[in-house]
């Protein structure tokens, strides 16, 4: 009898060490995840009028953070055209590698500052650097993205103003809405030839979607309806409802 008793101290004692060295463990500073998705159209902020793909695109993505602050990542995804000018016949895929910091200045509140290497392969003329900046306030964000050079879908100064704000409902719903402007720079290397500005600032859209987990799998689906407004050769814009699928690992 003592001997059990004595066996089941130290193994009570044994679990008892086994979870406070679990509760002390340091959290990793690194963080890395990825995704890869399908949507039913690719529409760039907005632009319902010139379609990313002719078809459902294939999406993914991979991310790394760290503890500091500091973000990188790259995202890719298949098009259903030819990017380069003169127009050629492969379609073309987009490369975007991102990085830069965010962080806290309050508890609520928050900053981010970075940028995006935007490559189209094939294609030269439209590969561009843009930066990013953005503050965000609990789960409401404000960002403005900037061309740094002209190319053949923007001028040096094109800046793209987009507001989001997320929120949770019941049933594991998450409703997700974004307001996006653009002010356009109306001189560029391709002004007149792939871009014929008219306007200097424009509404661009406003986006209304949920999204919803698929149990535990690390799926989830959506659904975004998008409200067009104007190019920047004041082209109306059509709504259009977008569906996506994606698998977060």
């Amino acid at each position: 009898m003592k001997l059990t008793l004595k066996v089941l101290s130290l193994a009570v004692a044994a679990t008892a060490s086994t979870f406070t060295f679990a509760e002390e463990a340091p959290a990793s500073e690194h963080t890395v995840s990825g995704n890869i998705g399908v949507v039913s159209q690719y529409v760039l902020r907005g632009n319902t009028a010139s379609l990313e793909n002719d078809n459902a695109a294939v999406q993914g993505g991979l991310d790394y953070s760290h503890s500091s602050g500091f973000y990188a990542g790259y995202w890719g995804s298949t098009l259903g055209y030819n990017a380069e000018l003169p127009t050629g016949t492969d379609k073309s895929f987009e490369h975007d590698f991102y990085a830069g910091f965010s962080g806290k200045i309050t508890k609520d509140l928050g900053y981010k500052v970075g940028g995006t290497y935007y490559v189209y392969y094939p294609s030269d003329d439209a590969n561009v650097f843009e930066t990013l900046v953005g503050v965000s306030y609990k789960n409401f964000g404000l960002t403005a993205q900037t061309l740094t050079d002209d190319v053949t879908w923007g001028n040096a100064g094109d800046t793209y103003l987009l507001a989001s704000y997320s929120y949770g409902l019941p049933k594991d719903f998450t409703l997700n809405t974004s307001l996006g402007a653009y002010y356009y720079s109306d001189s560029g290397d391709y002004e007149g030839i792939s871009l014929d500005t008219k306007d200097d600032f424009s509404f661009r859209h406003l986006t209304v979607g949920l999204s919803h987990p698929l149990g535990d799998t690390g799926a989830s689906v959506s659904m975004d309806y998008v409200i067009g407004g104007k190019l920047r050769d004041e082209t109306d814009l059509k709504n259009k409802a977008v569906f996506g699928l994606k698998y977060t690992f």
